[in-house]
């Protein structure tokens, strides 16, 4: 995926947040305080924003949300002040929970994806290290079937054997270069039970090359 298409997708993710706060804080505004079932259902809501948010951007999104959140709510729990009533408590409650939920949910994904960058280092640790060994003795191989070449004519069969044999080496070459320009592990369905890399998908995009056949899906 591209840098472009990532920040557009973030900015989405972003405006989907902030109007779902505005969405829910304009029911607590529309509706007189007597509703007081309407206004504990929109509060409930409430954790709709704080858990996407975790999921998209981490602890950092999900305290900034709870913590707008929490700023609207609390003023419009201070503009309702019962002295301390049973209500004001359970406002105060759902206050804390806002934030905790945003802190457990976001500790949580960001670990997560902290594991997930950890393999996926090391998948291209190890994808590096098998095309760093494989290139050494296939460019070898092509140069030997090279001066093999020249000791036949082109009209022979042994040279149309090797020919054979060369373009399986460059094809070797070009899946070599797919592993080594893994940049993300993106997969893709190969027979209904099983998944594979899908090279085309999972390259670095700054360093273009040309899929082969046997990579269409």
């Amino acid at each position: 995926m591209s840098t472009l298409a990532k920040s557009s997708g973030s900015r989405k993710k972003m405006f989907t947040i902030i109007a779902m706060i505005a969405v829910i804080s304009s029911l607590h505004l529309l509706f007189p305080h007597d509703f007081s079932r309407t206004h504990v259902v929109a509060r409930e809501l409430y954790f709709l924003p704080v858990i996407l948010s975790a999921f998209w951007f981490g602890l950092r999104g999900a305290l900034l949300t709870s913590l707008s959140i929490t700023a609207f709510y609390f003023t419009y729990s201070v503009f309702h002040w019962q002295g301390f009533s049973p209500d004001d408590l359970d406002r105060l409650l759902e206050i804390f929970f806002f934030n905790a939920v945003a802190v457990i949910t976001g500790f949580l994904q960001d670990s997560q994806r902290a594991h997930a960058r950890e393999k996926l280092e090391s998948v291209k640790a190890l994808a590096a290290t098998v095309g760093h060994e494989i290139n050494s003795p296939l460019f070898v191989a092509m140069g030997n079937v090279e001066l093999l070449q020249d000791d036949f004519d082109e009209d022979s069969e042994a040279y149309s054997e090797l020919e054979g044999i060369y373009v399986s080496l460059k094809e070797i070459k070009v899946l070599v270069k797919k592993i080594s320009l893994i940049e993300e592990v993106v997969t893709r369905d190969y027979d209904g039970t099983t998944r594979i890399v899908d090279f085309t998908k999972s390259k670095k995009e700054t360093t273009p090359f040309t899929a082969q056949p046997f990579t269409d899906q």
